[in-house]
């Protein structure tokens, strides 16, 4: 059973929209807050209170994590495919948040071999096939003893009636399921698996909303 984290969540407006697809607006609609800010109190928890010296943020989006992250990290480094680094850091600095902020590709990222003792990444591996090369990849980055939380959507019939209300064919948007990607972290050999979530935690994981793992670099 994991703590409840008070969740440091930026006020609404304060950082950009990405993307069309950029899910920020989720996080204050009354819908679906609980949902999406559960998630990233799911994640915060595996993660831990720290503190580390250097974290790493797969794949950040509108950098909606960064606050709460950099609470537990003296550095916090963000990657993206995106291109809206400068909006996000400027939205970041008014909140008084220091980010250093990549756009990049997460198979092959711009950092060095174990740069950092931390990372985190939030609804990025359910979008790709090639699991075990991102994985592979992210241990690379990781200095050994270092932690990786993954977190991610579950699939069942509820989630994939709310992908399609939004617009998405879900196995499209999502062509990796919570149980590929639980499995590709567990059979990875330079990974140990320390702590499995999800969320709702009340509900097994099969008819839960979102899922996650804490891993240790070996």
């Amino acid at each position: 059973m994991f703590a409840p984290t008070k969740l440091v969540l930026p006020p609404r407006g304060a950082l950009p929209k990405t993307s069309d697809e950029d899910p920020v607006d989720y996080y204050y609609r009354p819908l679906t807050a609980a949902l999406y800010r559960g998630r990233l109190k799911l994640a915060a928890r595996l993660l831990g209170p720290g503190p580390f010296e250097a974290l790493l943020d797969v794949g950040y989006g509108s950098g909606i994590f960064i606050p709460e992250l950099a609470r537990r990290a003296k550095r916090v480094v963000g990657l993206e495919a995106h291109t809206e680094t400068a909006a996000v850091a400027q939205g970041l600095r008014r909140l008084g948040v220091d980010a250093e902020l990549h756009t990049g590709d997460l198979f092959a990222m711009p950092f060095g071999d174990g740069a950092f003792d931390a990372l985190v990444c939030l609804n990025v591996l359910e979008h790709l096939t090639e699991l075990d090369n991102a994985l592979t990849e992210f241990r690379r980055a990781l200095r050994s003893g270092g932690i990786a939380v993954i977190c991610f959507p579950t699939r069942n019939p509820v989630t994939d009636g709310f992908f399609r209300l939004a617009g998405f064919d879900p196995r499209v948007l999502h062509p990796s399921g919570h149980l590929d990607i639980l499995a590709a972290a567990r059979r990875h050999p330079r990974f140990a698996v320390e702590r499995e979530a999800h969320f709702p935690a009340m509900l097994p994981l099969a008819l839960s909303g979102y899922a996650g793992c804490r891993s240790r670099a070996v």
